[in-house]
């Protein structure tokens, strides 16, 4: 699959089959996540391959008690059916102050890297800056150490769902030349 298409086609999976995913694919996909580019290319990922159900419990629970009330429709509860969780956290000092883009920008790599292999992702927060126990809670159940910071939690399985198309703004809207 070419990069347009993987782009293009990629969507949000929250229904997943109950089907293994080989660690042969999960290798594959973090093997491409290590060439992301990072801030003075410090490199500060670590990646957590998370397949036991008690923990993938734990983590539904405590992303849905830090879950607003107005926003109950993104409730993590699918998580537990997921195969596979990847948890991206990144060293704060090899990330250079950068640690949420160092770490959204592996997670886009391995979203892509995941679905152009027939498998679907969603990318879910691993922080809130207004609510940081969810931080911590998020690294106690995996014992993240102190100088990392969970960034993201990526649900992988094989899709059992399709969802809309993604209605997209015209470029015209977006994009601007010289001057905004």
């Amino acid at each position: 699959m070419n990069l347009d298409n993987a782009i293009k086609g990629r969507r949000s999976i929250r229904k997943y089959k109950a089907t293994d995913v080989p660690d042969s694919a999960i290798g594959q996909i973090l093997d491409l996540a290590r060439y992301t580019p990072s801030s003075m290319n410090g490199q500060p990922w670590h990646f957590i391959v998370v397949r036991d159900n008690v923990t993938k419990k734990l983590i539904a629970e405590v992303k849905n008690r830090h879950c607003p009330p107005e926003k109950r429709a993104y409730r993590a509860d699918f998580i537990e059916d997921a195969p596979v969780l990847i948890v991206v956290c990144v060293n704060i000092e090899k990330s250079y102050g950068r640690e949420i883009e160092n770490g959204v920008l592996a997670a886009a790599t391995i979203m892509l890297a995941a679905y152009s292999r027939g498998l679907g992702s969603v990318y879910l927060s691993a922080y809130n800056r207004e609510k940081p126990e969810l931080e911590e809670e998020i690294k106690g159940i995996l014992s993240i150490p102190g100088d990392y910071k969970p960034v993201t939690i990526i649900p992988l399985g094989y899709p059992d769902e399709i969802p809309d198309e993604k209605k997209l703004k015209p470029q015209e809207e977006i994009v601007h030349y010289e001057k905004f």
